[in-house]
Formats: C-alpha cells, structure tokens, sequence
C-alpha cells in the first residue's frame, strides 16, 4: 500500500508550498478549501471564498492565482503575503498580521482592500486597482509611494502621512494622489519639503495641515 507523505506545514521558517498534487489536495482538506482546480505550478483557482482567519500562519500554505470570492487572511502572524492570488475577484483582507510591505498581494481586488493593524511601512507590492474601498488604518505610512488605483473610499487615518493628506485622502481620486506624489513634498520618508507642500495646497484650493504636529515626525526645509 502507498503512504502519502504527510505535509507539514509548521516546520519551514520560510514559505514551505507543496510540492505534489497530492500535498496540495491535503492542504486543502485542512483548511476546507473548495471548488479549486490545480494549475501547472501547483498553484490553484478557486470559484469562491478563501478563508484563512484566524489560523496562526505565519506563511501561507498554498499558492493562489484566482479567488473568485472573498481572500481573509485576517488575525495571523504575516511577515510576506507570498502565495497571495493575483486576482480576487471578491474583497481582500489582511488585517492584523505583521507586514511590513504588500509584496505578494493581489494586483487586481475587484472588491475592498484591507490591511489593517499591520507594520507596513511602505505601500510597495500593493495592488495595481482596488474596485472597492481601502483600509490601511493604524500602520506606520510615512509617504503615498505605491498608492493603488482606488474606485472607493481610501482610509489611512493612523498613519504618519495622514497629517499632511487629512484634508483631501478620503474624498481623493487617483489623480490627487499622484499629483500630491509628482510634487515630490515627502523625500527619504522623513523630510517635508515646505515649499512643495504649500505649492500642493494652493494649487488644490486646499487647507493647510497643522505644521507644528508635522514637525514632530519630519524635518520640514524651508
């Protein structure tokens, strides 16, 4: 009789995939994964919901390329999103793990974009469109480099550079958002170039953010 060679999924400090199509099938046994198919390269597709909540990974087990639903991997202990669908075609949450980037995340979510209580210090690996809403409140955001294209509402209250966008970030299009990064008033992350942001508000019939609270997490150059 042939033993199929169980796959552990809690031994590797790294992203530890399957290797065969049956390790595949078990891992989505564990985790009741359905309506999949396995594509060359033992990724999968799934025609439906994914729900990683709660789980206590600190990688994913599996590679995704399409979720037809929703993709939660909500309440882990992230580091790297690295086996993320490319294409969710519902809402994608992440909330409440330990990123500090969005490498690895889907480049198209038709639905919202949460990324909640994470560490993220930059926005790079961030979908290319969010359909949807997008959350990235209580994180560690210095600057917009990266910004997706959002159809919804953007929440990044929480974030260092919500000082110098609250006036505009909830209402914006994407327009706003690349002008506000062509400006280039954020360099390096730390420095506020003051005549820049002035420039930026006037142009954009804008209110001026508090500069003494800015000043608290920039160096602002006159």
């Amino acid at each position: 009789m042939k033993h199929i060679k169980h796959y552990k999924i809690f031994e590797s400090t790294s992203p530890n995939f399957p290797t065969t199509r049956e390790e595949v099938v078990e891992v989505c046994e564990k985790y009741e994964i359905q309506n999949y198919i396995i594509n060359d390269g033992l990724s999968i597709d799934v025609d439906g919901d994914v729900d990683l909540y709660k789980k206590k990974l600190e990688y994913l087990p599996l590679k995704f390329n399409y979720v037809g639903g929703t993709f939660n991997c909500s309440f882990n202990q992230l580091k790297i999103l690295e086996g993320c669908p490319r294409t969710v075609v519902g809402d994608f949450f992440c909330d409440y793990n330990e990123l500090k980037t969005l490498k690895g995340s889907p480049q198209t979510v038709d639905g919202r974009f949460s990324c909640y209580r994470n560490k993220l210090e930059t926005l790079e690996g961030s979908p290319q469109t969010v359909g949807g809403d997008f959350y990235c409140v209580y994180n560690k955001l210095k600057d917009l480099e990266y910004f997706p294209e959002v159809s919804g509402r953007i929440d990044i209250e929480e974030n260092t550079v919500y000082l110098l966008v609250y006036t505009f970030i909830k209402n914006a299009d994407s327009f706003m958002i690349e002008d506000f990064i062509d400006y280039e008033i954020i360099r390096n992350r730390n420095t506020v170039m003051l005549d820049r942001l002035q420039t930026f508000i006037r142009d954009n019939d804008l209110e001026m953010p508090d500069l003494e609270e800015i000043k608290k997490h920039y160096k602002i150059i006159e």
